[in-house]
Formats: structure tokens, sequence, C-alpha cells
């Protein structure tokens, strides 16, 4: 979901940052007034008095009056996936004939690039606004970036999580997938690993980005090619062999194969009535798209790899972008 620092006012921005300002109360006191020379810019430690702990608990308390005071956001998210599943409930009624096995891939497809998009699009347009003022507070000395990094995952991703899973229950039951709970559980965990990955992949462009607009820039491109390798789309022998690296780095492919697999395991079809080859069990239509080797299993720890790479990015990202500092140094006595 988006961060509130982006949506809040400004007055609301200075109360909200309570615990920001308990921290630089308890920060150390900056040079001494006698040293009257500056070095150069550089990125110097900045010493903080309270404790990694005292931070990540301050921020954390923080993070989460920030996501309640965007009810407003996240009413509207949740109405949005509940409408678009109420659309795809409309169209798409799978049964066991032939034609629903194309009908389940084409459902399957677009389930996974629409919560994808979505996740990725409200993250990489908050998050670079929110930077600048996180770089700003790091600059007075208030906190450092890992505590901030694990309040802000902690408490933003349930929220994200939550939102997908209501998608995937709305949608679940009006488009006629297997009446199942263990595979109800499984659809709905790989919406929820997908919708912490598009979001762990807004974070890392936002805080790569110097700016929103550079962030926006490269969410399409990135965006276009998670889609064409998405598995349903190309198949993996006709990917380019300078480009097989690219399917395995696609949350959207791991999400759509987790859903497939899940979905199409167990399947039976009624070859009447059927115009060319039958296809009568769902395994069979899991080697058409080359996923008879999958498993739901593998496709969420491959989800998840990816959310743990981007979530150890954008903590990179966002520690090279420490603010340089004029550091104040005694002046250079002459003869000495």
């Amino acid at each position: 979901p988006p961060s509130a620092f982006s949506s809040a006012p400004s007055s609301a921005l200075s109360a909200t940052a309570l615990a920001a300002t308990t921290l630089a109360a308890t920060a150390s006191p900056s040079a001494s007034p006698s040293a009257t020379a500056l070095s150069p810019l550089r990125r110097r430690r900045v010493r903080l008095a309270a404790s990694g702990w005292t931070q990540f608990r301050l921020l954390l308390r923080r993070s989460f009056k920030e996501v309640a005071r965007s009810r407003g956001v996240l009413a509207i998210k949740i109405v949005q996936q509940v409408a678009i599943s109420l659309i795809y409930g409309s169209i798409y009624t799978v049964g066991r004939s032939q034609t629903s096995i194309q009908d389940r891939f084409g459902l399957v497809s677009l389930v996974a690039i629409g919560a994808g998009n979505i996740g990725v699009a409200s993250t990489v347009r908050a998050f670079p606004k929110e930077k600048s003022i996180v770089t700003a507070e790091r600059s007075k000395g208030i906190y450092a970036i890992g505590p901030y990094f694990a309040a802000k995952v902690l408490a933003e991703a349930p929220v994200s999580a939550l939102i997908s899973a209501i998608g995937g229950a709305t949608l679940y039951p009006l488009v006629g997938f297997q009446r199942s709970l263990s595979k109800f559980g499984h659809f709905l965990t790989a919406l929820c690993l997908e919708g912490l990955s598009a979001g762990a992949i807004g974070l890392l462009l936002g805080a790569a980005s110097p700016s929103s607009d550079v962030a926006l820039a490269l969410f399409p491109p990135i965006t276009v090619l998670t889609i064409i390798f998405n598995g349903l789309n190309i198949a993996e022998e006709s990917t380019p062999k300078c480009l097989r690296w690219l399917p395995k780095l696609s949350f959207i492919r791991w999400a759509a194969e987790a859903i497939a697999v899940n979905e199409f395991r167990g399947l039976t079809f009624d070859c009447k009535g059927t115009r060319g080859p039958c296809c009568p069990s769902g395994e069979q239509a899991l080697e058409r798209v080359s996923f008879q080797k999958s498993s739901v299993k593998k496709a969420n720890l491959a989800q998840g790899a990816i959310i743990a790479g981007c979530y150890a990015g954008a903590l990179a990202s966002l520690q090279r972008s420490q603010p340089k500092l004029l550091g104040i140094v005694p002046p250079r006595i002459a003869g000495c």
C-alpha cells in the first residue's frame, strides 16, 4: 500500500514525526564550536544515542500510525481488488470442457498480471517522495536506515498481503476454480506472495532511483519484461539464450505458475465434441506450457527469493544514498 508520507499533509507529517523527534532529542550534540574549518563533502557516520531497538520500536509505532491514517487509500484499494474480481467473475465461469483449458490459462495470466502491476505501481509512485523525507531525517542523525526499513516493511507488508487475499477470496468462488480448501489456501498464498513481491520491487525501484520521475520511467519496461516472460506467452525453449535468465526473475511468472499448477493438478476434462486432439487431464494441459515439472512449493520459494533479494537491494540502495555532510575540522596553524 502507498505510504502515508506521500499522502498526508505537512501538518499531519509533523505530528506523526513524534517518534523521530524523540530520537532526535537523545542524539549526540554537534561538533565543538571552536572548530572553524570545514572539510570536503563526505559521508560521515552519525552518532546515535538511542539504541537500535529503541529506534525500531518508535519507528514501528510511527509506521503503524501512518498506515492507520491512510484508511481511505486502503479502502479504495480493497474496492479496486473486489471490483476487478467481480469483473473477472462476470466474464469467466470455467467448467470441464476442452475450451475451459484455454479459459483457465487466460484467467491465470490475467490474475497474475493485474495483481502484480497494481502492487508495483502503488509503491513506486509513493516511495521516492518518502525517501526524500527519510534522507532529511537521517541527515539530522535521528535514526539509522536499518531500523527504519525493518519497521516500514513490518508495518506495510501485512496490509499488502491482506488486500491481495481479499481480492483472491472474492475471485476464487466466482470463476469456478476447484472447490478444495487446500487449493483455495494455496491460491491465496500465491497471491499474497505476489503482492509482497510487487511491493518489494516497488521499494527497490524507488530506493535506487534519484526521483519519482526516474522510478516511474523504469516501471513500464520492467513490467513489460515480466509479462512477456510469465511462462504462458513464450516457451522457455523459444527464449533467446542470452535472455533465459529473465523468466527466473519474473515475479508474475512464478505467481502464474503457482496458480496454474495448483488449479490444473487433479483436474479431468470432457472430450465430447472436441475439435482436434483431446486433453483429458490437467497434467497434460500443464505439459503444453512446460509446467509439468513445476510445483506450488517451488514457485513460492522462488517468489520468496525475489522478495528477499529486492528487500536487500532496496536496503543497500538506501544505505548508499546516505547524505554527504560537511565535516568540521580544526584549522591549520602556520609553522606547525
